[in-house]
């Protein structure tokens, strides 16, 4: 009887979860779209062609199901850089394409702050981290298990640190720079504790970068940023987008969303004539640096370690947005790596479509995956 009756109800509660789940994924679209385009209300925006729109949805229709397309990023960026049917808008990424390019139930595991750097075999280096905070229980760098009382100690001799939420944390939210200097040390044990209390997520806390000259130049209150996007898919490597972060003055991130500006750059590091703040004001320098005639000469090098950091230590994600800066000796630091779902909204501003020749590629692979979708009641 049992069994009949789980015969009768299973066909039902599919279909139950079926709705409920559509009804999420349609959530998420409208809801992410809302959240970018509420910051360019006030821009009037060329409109899609018929035309336009038909080439925009036989591009992207494999990923939709038959779904409804909106058109208002296009419009976005068909203002300011002209129509191309390439462009990646939220309605198709968030979620049907990144839960597919990236599987979530790996990816989010390499974007963990409190584990970063620690998953590297030493193609690159990230910041060293004096304390790793994971399920309210502490580690050194190099997992070493401690009380807090050792961790607050192992903190004290530093004086200056960089504390951070290790999950769920964007647009430099979640980001503290502690000054100890030359406090006393009852002083530094107060403050200390008082952070490691404070903070319910997981955290990290780390060591304080002082950035190359080259990169001051641009703005000096904060760690000014390379947004590097890459794809390994089927066995390629490829760098899609190159942007540069620059913090607004008197601010320690350089975060666009918080106020910041951001560039293209080249892969031979020339940066682009016109970068944008997140109202689309346009600027031609900052801080007195022309960005017509600027290079940052590392950039080859950077690119050569991070496709070498892909390829070695991060080929489950395909797709990858690495923040790069670059430290006092000149050498390339990865700052955070964004293995879920990286930003493309000021990405493709300043350089274009964000899968550019490959986005047929990504469209034919993204289709072919089956797509899991787990944020319900049950489980995200």
């Amino acid at each position: 009887m049992l069994g009949i009756i789980k015969q009768m109800v299973k066909p039902v509660f599919l279909r139950m979860m079926k709705k409920y789940v559509e009804k999420q994924i349609e959530a998420e679209r409208a809801h992410e779209e809302q959240i970018i385009m509420q910051n360019f209300r006030q821009i009037p925006l060329k409109t899609l062609t018929a035309k336009e729109k038909e080439s925009v949805h036989r591009i992207w229709a494999p990923l939709l199901d038959s779904r409804e397309m909106s058109y208002n990023e296009l419009e976005l960026f068909k203002t300011y850089r002209g129509f191309d049917p390439r462009y990646l808008s939220h309605h198709v990424y968030l979620p049907l394409l990144a839960r597919r390019i990236n599987n979530y139930h790996y990816t989010k595991f390499f974007e963990h702050k409190s584990l970063l750097g620690h998953l590297s075999c030493g193609g690159i280096k990230f910041p060293y981290c004096f304390i790793r905070s994971i399920d309210h229980e502490y580690y050194d760098n190099e997992m070493h298990q401690l009380s807090q009382e050792e961790a607050v100690k192992l903190c004290l001799d530093h004086p200056v640190l960089i504390v951070k939420d290790s999950v769920d944390s964007s647009g430099g939210q979640g980001v503290e720079k502690v000054v100890l200097g030359d406090l006393p040390e009852k002083e530094k044990l107060a403050m200390l504790t008082r952070i490691f209390e404070e903070r319910t997520k997981d955290f990290v806390v780390q060591e304080y970068i002082e950035q190359h000259k080259d990169m001051a130049r641009f703005n000096r209150s904060s760690i000014n940023t390379f947004r590097i996007t890459t794809l390994y898919l089927n066995g390629t490597f490829s760098v899609l987008s190159i942007i540069l972060r620059l913090g607004k003055r008197g601010m320690t991130v350089d975060n666009w969303g918080s106020g910041g500006i951001v560039v293209g750059v080249d892969k031979e590091g020339r940066l682009n004539g016109t970068g944008f703040d997140m109202n689309l004001h346009e600027f031609a320098e900052y801080n007195g640096v022309d960005f017509a005639n600027t290079r940052v000469e590392q950039i080859p090098y950077i690119l050569k370690a991070i496709e070498h950091e892909h390829l070695a230590n991060f080929s489950l994600c395909k797709l990858i947005g690495w923040d790069v800066c670059i430290d006092s000796k000149n050498e390339p630091v990865v700052i955070e790596v964004n293995s879920s779902q990286p930003g493309v909204i000021g990405e493709q501003l300043c350089t274009g479509p964000i899968f550019g020749d490959r986005t047929e590629e990504v469209i034919e692979y993204c289709a072919c995956k089956k797509f899991y979708y787990h944020r319900s009641m049950f489980m995200y």
